[in-house]
C-alpha cells in the first residue's frame, strides 16, 4: 500500500426532498467505505493518551469515519488495554485513556 493513502467515497448523493406546499428540503448523502487508512489509524492512536474522554461519534466526525468502524476500534484499543470504558452501565460508551 503507499504511504498516501486516501479515504475512499463510495458515494455521494444530493437527495431533494418534498415538504408541504410545494417546498423542497435537500439533503446530501455520503457513504463512506469501512476501511480506516492506516495514516489516520496512527494518528488516533497518538492522540488517544492526550484525550481526556473519548466518543466514537467525535471521532467520526474528526475523522470523517464511519461510527460503525470508530467503535469496532475502539473496541480493540479496549482489548489492547490502551483505553478504559468509564461506566459500563450507561448507554453511551465514554472512554478514557488508561494511565
Amino acid at each position: 500500500m503507499s504511504e498516501k493513502e486516501e479515504k475512499l467515497l463510495v458515494r455521494k448523493a444530493t437527495l431533494n426532498l418534498r415538504r408541504k406546499y410545494g417546498r423542497t428540503k435537500q439533503i446530501s448523502i455520503v457513504e463512506r467505505d469501512a476501511f480506516i487508512p492506516i495514516a489516520i489509524e496512527k494518528e488516533i492512536r497518538e492522540s488517544l493518551p492526550k484525550r481526556k474522554s473519548i466518543l466514537a461519534s467525535d471521532m467520526a466526525l474528526r475523522y470523517d469515519l464511519r461510527i460503525s468502524t470508530v467503535k469496532l476500534l475502539l473496541k480493540q484499543y479496549e482489548e489492547e488495554g490502551l483505553i478504559k470504558l468509564l461506566d459500563p452501565g450507561l448507554k453511551l460508551k465514554i472512554y478514557v485513556p488508561n494511565s
